[in-house]
């Protein structure tokens, strides 16, 4: 016995031997990596402060708008060449670096927080320059700067994995294509189309650092980067041609980066994501994970799980008088909307909202109007609860699903139970809406390469909608709603201004508070969701309300500039511009694009 365990000692040892060399090797090889990354981290963050410096001595000195412009651009610029790495590594400052000049909300704890940095500053400096807002921008400058100076001490200390680069350099292709291009983080200088050729020649950098670029793979992607800058080159925000820019030059670079700088592992599988991928998957609609958004591991969807959640969603048990299911407001043959201005709640009264298509809705990491629930389950229970809607309690539920021999024959297959709870219940039904994404509209397949997929107005309605029009930047590409990419764990809000009426002047606004009734925040009196426009053609009528019934009235209410356009005294709309200026070949085009969304 004493011979078995020495031997088990020695075994044991040697392979800790082993691993001791290997992992020596391993972080020889990573020291390498890291300290050629900080090399070039630190002294792309030093041209930044230098840029901000430059900034700032101008400002002081009084020079003139031009100067004060071309020094932002060239702090811009010095900042897009490192976008990547800071907004892959410290998310948590991020939208205090270059988040919309919005008041940041806490609803944790009710706290708002004024908004700070890049965005603030090119407001300040490209909206209605005035002399007197020179201390204020010389005081967004200091605080960009200290926020900046904590970035680059952190990252000194911060371990970078090849699995870290390869998904940060997806996430800027994917940055780009939904936030860059389309003008959400420049929405006033307009400078995007220029910002992006600066955030390609980053990545381009990067691979340099990392790799030799006489590697013929490393060769390719590069070469492809440079035909990207140059089509970027000169161009014009209004007129760029932005779905054959993503389809034709950014989805072939991710797609030749996909395996940078080291093929994806069984480990990167660990870490259960609302998307994981390329750009080049994301734009074909792959790599999402509805499962992410579930609270718990044992809630993750099954066959059986999705086959009981259907059968539950049409069963009007679920309701308090046997007579009411979610497909009563949720019917399928209407793209899971029931067409109607607001939603009856059948015999049970009236609920004051439109019904919103179920379409997409698992992939959103909150739900309502509101964004008061952070799951689907939680959306259900609240359905369930709700005195107008089904009115029974989700555990009265299961107690009578339990007398029903095929659902508990299901119910054991999806839970490993004998026993149906209330959980098992809001479960079932939310694994069954977390499989209504079905990516196969016109748009989906042009960007799978169908080009005949899409009519010519079509495209021009896309570019349109990322473009001119400034819809992608609240419905951002490619799941047209308010699921920030790319990491998609937060979901819009917007106040916009929703009349009572289709009123075009002195409007009143409508009596719906929004967010406001569950957190008591200046900022989300009269916010809503940002839903979706995928299937839009086919869920009128449209806004919270259902206030207009054609997708010509939805855009009219844009073009004048949401609520504040049609005589609306609204103190904090968020809409990215003051008015639209399409001709009606726009406009047609615009819904040409809406239409190509239909699954």
């Amino acid at each position: 016995m004493f011979s078995i365990k020495k031997h088990s000692l020695l075994v044991v040892s040697v392979i800790v031997f082993i691993w001791a060399i290997t992992e020596a090797c391993f972080n020889k090889k990573d020291a390498t990596q890291d300290g050629n990354m900080n090399a070039w981290f630190n002294n792309r963050m030093d041209k930044l402060d230098a840029a901000l410096d430059s900034l700032q001595s101008s400002t002081e000195s009084g020079a003139n708008l031009s100067v004060l412009q071309q020094r932002f651009h060239e702090s811009r610029r010095e900042y897009k060449h490192l976008e990547s790495i800071i907004e892959y590594y410290f998310q948590g400052i991020t939208k205090r670096i270059n988040g919309p000049a919005l008041p940041d909300v806490k609803t944790d704890d009710n706290q708002v927080w004024p908004p700070h940095g890049f965005q603030v500053i090119e407001g300040m400096l490209f909206g209605a320059f005035l002399d007197t807002t020179r201390p204020a921008i010389i005081n967004e400058i200091n605080i960009l700067q200290s926020d900046l100076k904590f970035v680059k001490t952190q990252f000194q200390v911060q371990t970078i994995l090849p699995r870290h680069l390869r998904e940060a350099i997806q996430h800027e292709l994917i940055r780009i294509a939904t936030l860059g291009i389309t003008g959400f983080d420049a929405p006033v200088s307009m400078n995007s189309i220029d910002e992006a050729a600066w955030a390609l020649s980053g990545i381009s950098e990067i691979l340099g650092v990392v790799y030799d670029h006489s590697d013929p793979g490393i060769s390719k992607s590069t070469s492809l980067i440079n035909n990207a800058k140059v089509v970027l080159r000169g161009s014009s925000f209004e007129l760029f041609d932005r779905l054959t820019f993503i389809r034709e030059h950014l989805m072939p670079i991710s797609e030749s980066l996909s395996d940078f700088p080291i093929k994806a592992s069984a480990e990167d599988s660990m870490f259960i994501r609302p998307f994981s991928g390329t750009l080049s998957m994301l734009m074909r609609g792959e790599g999402f994970n509805a499962d992410a958004y579930a609270s718990v591991d044992a809630a993750k969807s099954n066959v059986s799980k999705v086959k009981l959640g259907e059968m539950l969603f049409n069963d009007v048990r679920l309701s308090s008088k046997n007579d009411m299911s979610c497909g009563t407001c949720h019917r399928k043959d209407r793209y899971f909307t029931d067409g109607l201005k607001l939603s009856t709640g059948n015999v049970h009264g009236a609920v004051k909202r439109n019904t919103p298509t179920l379409y997409y809705s698992g992939l959103q990491a909150a739900l309502f109007y509101d964004l008061r629930s952070g799951t689907l389950e939680d959306q259900i229970d609240d359905v369930m609860r709700n005195t107008t809607e089904f009115n029974l309690k989700s555990e009265e539920a299961a107690r009578r699903l339990m007398q029903d021999s095929v659902i508990r024959k299901l119910g054991k297959m999806s839970f490993s139970s004998d026993t149906i709870n209330s959980y098992h219940v809001r479960n079932a039904i939310a694994s069954y809406v977390r499989t209504l994404n079905p990516f196969s509209s016109a748009f989906d397949q042009y960007m799978k390469g169908k080009d005949a997929a899409m009519s010519s107005e079509a495209r021009n309605g896309f570019n349109l909608f990322a473009g001119k029009a400034k819809c992608a930047t609240c419905h951002f590409i490619p799941l047209f709603n308010g699921s920030v990419p790319p990491f998609y764990t937060k979901h819009e809000s917007e106040v916009i201004g929703v009349p009572t009426s289709a009123e075009w002047a002195k409007a009143k606004i409508d009596t719906d508070s929004g967010r406001y009734r569950f957190n008591k925040l200046d900022p989300f009196l009269y916010a809503f969701k940002t839903t979706g426009i995928r299937n839009v053609t086919e869920t009128a009528p449209y806004m919270h309300n259902g206030v207009y019934n054609t997708l010509e009235e939805v855009v009219s209410f844009y073009q004048k500039g949401g609520g504040v356009g049609i005589g609306i005294d609204l103190g904090h709309q968020t809409l990215p511009f003051d008015h639209l200026m399409l001709n009606a070949s726009e406009k047609k085009a615009l819904i040409a694009f809406m239409e190509s969304l239909t699954d």
